[in-house]
């Protein structure tokens, strides 16, 4: 399985981050993954001006971490 890892840092505060994991309809492929990460990306910001793209991600059969 693979998924879009998304990471956004506050504007005025870039040590301040959040990781999302978009869900999709349909499983990706890498190329979808890689084709939908700047049109998601570009849709939050719009949305939440006081957040930037930070970096993204495609993962693959990685499990999610839990924080300790």
């Amino acid at each position: 399985m693979i998924e879009l890892v998304i990471v956004y840092c506050m504007v005025g505060d870039p040590k301040q981050c959040l990781e999302q994991r978009p869900v999709f309809e349909q499983p990706l492929t890498p190329m979808s993954c890689l084709m939908g990460a700047e049109l998601t990306a570009a849709d939050y910001v719009k949305e939440h001006p006081t957040w930037k793209l930070a970096s993204w991600r495609c993962e693959k059969d990685k499990p999610h971490e839990t924080p300790t």
